[in-house]
């Protein structure tokens, strides 16, 4: 990655920084600023701020041997070093006297292709133990203690007032799915989910599925 495309990159960081100046202010940590860019937005259609874009264009390659990424943000504890460490942070603010709708990250998968039967995914969680090049090289411990794929956690005295929600147009039908499916363990297989707990509840009983449409309760 040459110094054009990491500042390109690292302009993704400071967008939510636009969203108010008085909020930024009191929010921006001690020490010399690091913000590569920042503006208000006085109106006019849209304030938006576009690092860069990544344009894929090699018909001649063979399929599904090259990767476009639009943009790459890393962040490293190094050894020795027992601290909190966020590979990015994004925020959408609205001040006292702004009723503004908020969304603190919104990501977006476009397929134009009515035919490609390929995956689009929206939001791809991966844990990994190892650089990319290591991918084979399984471990012998997984490394995977306390690892959560999703987490939803408020300040105290507040909180979502609903978890999960879907709208009315979220899920449809597709020529593989004439009914669409909400939570699809179809590629687990059957002998590996049967060692899983579907649900853990405070008082100790877990939820699990032993077969056939059927579930059990163990306490």
């Amino acid at each position: 990655m040459n110094t054009k495309q990491m500042i390109a990159v690292t302009l993704l960081a400071v967008a939510p920084l636009a969203a108010s100046g008085q909020n930024v202010a009191a929010n921006r940590p001690d020490g010399p600023p690091s913000v590569i860019l920042e503006r208000t937005h006085r109106g006019g259609g849209i304030g938006y701020l576009f690092a860069g874009n990544v344009m894929l264009d090699d018909p001649t390659a063979p399929p599904w041997t090259e990767l476009a990424v639009g943009a790459q943000l890393n962040a490293h504890a190094n050894t020795g070093t027992h601290q909190i460490v966020f590979g990015i942070a994004t925020e959408a603010w609205a001040a006292p006297g702004s009723h503004s709708v908020l969304t603190g990250i919104e990501s977006t998968a476009i397929n134009m292709e009515p035919a490609n039967p390929w995956q689009k995914v929206s939001f791809f969680a991966t844990y990994k133990t190892r650089p990319d090049a290591g991918y084979d090289d399984i471990p012998s411990d997984p490394g995977n203690i306390n690892a959560q794929a999703l987490r939803i956690q408020s300040q105290p005295g507040t909180g979502f007032d609903r978890g999960i929600v879907l709208a009315e147009h979220s899920l449809h039908a597709s020529r593989n799915e004439p009914r669409p499916i909400l939570i699809d363990l179809r590629e687990v297989p059957s002998a590996t989910l049967a060692t899983w707990e579907l649900f853990a509840f405070p008082d100790g009983c877990r939820l699990r599925y032993v077969g056939g449409g059927r579930f059990d309760t163990v306490c």
